[in-house]
């Protein structure tokens, strides 16, 4: 009796993970424009950074600088940066006990002298509104913001990206009917008060952590500040991983078990009841088909459809993923289960994770 009410509570869980999709207001807040300075890390993004900077360009409100910070990039990511006349930072080196993003992201904010800082990822794609809106939702709520982008995705190897996607939505609450503390901010995204930075020590109180967008959530978090999340619907999107499968494995690798360990209990618990009852569901329908029991075929296609339709509402709120994705998502998920048991072991072992031509030694 109990292994049949499992998959039914993981069910009923997974519509109360998936309950929402809070996105940024369109709402005309505040009429006199902010200083705002916009801080971009970047290591080796030539091709991404052109076509942000681009965005940037086109943005309804006026920004105070962009800077962009080269983090010994190989590739020409200094060249389009100057080719767009903003501020070009070049760092060779990172200070012993930095990761190289927030390193980045430090020295940017240290240039800055606008009065709201912008940090963004060098993937990230801008609707021409895209910054407006992040400023009327960032008076609406009088907080810091972050935004986890819709993911486009073009290429076969990208739709197995779907479940991290949704655990990344799932375990930071953020699709849940009622509020809850969130375990910490999205990287690609963040708009803070450059007081309220500084505060908290900036990225120096997260300089060794590879989830450095979350240690920013605890660190104001700690220090009684608010933030908000939010999803980039059609405003804010990215393209992740576009260089290949290898380029994905290590991106999702290197930071999956770090983030299960910073969930509350209750949450991880209710994602990975939610996770149970779609392996369930797959499993049984595949041993009911096999032995030819109809009954049972019946009983295990009927859940496994329900879950189909769960994972279909929830995917068009974060990305282009393809309905014969969702309709096949054994594939996917098992592919999330390898990586993040993968990311497990490095996590345990102290094992270093290859990002961008660097290896990163993950944390216990």
């Amino acid at each position: 009796m109990w292994t049949d009410l499992i998959p039914i509570a993981g069910l009923i869980i997974g519509f109360i993970l998936f309950c929402r999709y809070p996105t940024l207001s369109s709402k005309y807040i505040k009429p006199e424009p902010e200083k705002i300075s916009v801080i971009i890390p970047a290591r080796n993004e030539q091709e991404n950074l052109a076509a942000l900077l681009e965005d940037l360009k086109n943005q309804t409100v006026p920004l105070h600088e962009v800077i962009c910070v080269d983090d010994n990039s190989e590739d020409g990511t200094a060249e389009v940066a100057r080719s767009f006349n903003v501020v070009l930072i070049s760092i060779q080196e990172k200070p012993e006990g930095w990761t190289g993003k927030a390193w980045a992201c430090q020295v940017g904010a240290n240039r800055a002298s606008g009065k709201l800082l912008l940090f963004l990822d060098a993937d990230v794609r801008l609707h021409p509104n895209a910054v407006g809106k992040l400023i009327n939702t960032y008076h609406q709520f009088n907080c810091a913001l972050s935004v986890q982008p819709y993911h486009e995705t073009k290429k076969l190897y990208e739709e197995l990206s779907l479940f991290f996607n949704l655990i990344i939505i799932a375990a930071n609450g953020v699709g849940l009917f009622f509020s809850i503390k969130n375990i910490g901010l999205f990287g690609p995204v963040i708009l803070i008060d450059k007081a309220d930075y500084d505060s908290i020590g900036g990225h120096f109180s997260a300089r060794d952590s590879i989830v450095d967008d979350l240690m920013l959530g605890e660190n104001m978090s700690k220090n009684q500040l608010k933030y908000q999340l939010f999803l980039g619907g059609a405003d804010i999107r990215f393209r992740m991983y576009r260089a290949g499968v290898k380029q994905l494995i290590e991106g999702w690798t290197k930071n999956f078990a770090t983030g299960a360990g910073k969930t509350p209990l209750y949450l991880l618990a209710m994602v990975i009841l939610w996770i149970g009852a779609c392996i369930y569901a797959a499993l049984n329908l595949a041993i009911s088909t096999l032995n030819l029991n109809l009954p049972e075929i019946a009983i295990y296609l009927l859940l496994y459809l329900i879950i189909v339709l769960q994972l279909w509402r929830a995917s068009i709120q974060i990305g282009n993923f393809k309905k014969l994705t969702i309709l096949l998502y054994p594939l996917p998920l098992l592919f999330f289960l390898f990586l993040f048991l993968l990311s497990i072991y490095k996590k345990k072992f102290r094992r270093s994770a290859a990002w961008k031509g660097r290896n990163i030694y993950m944390r216990r």
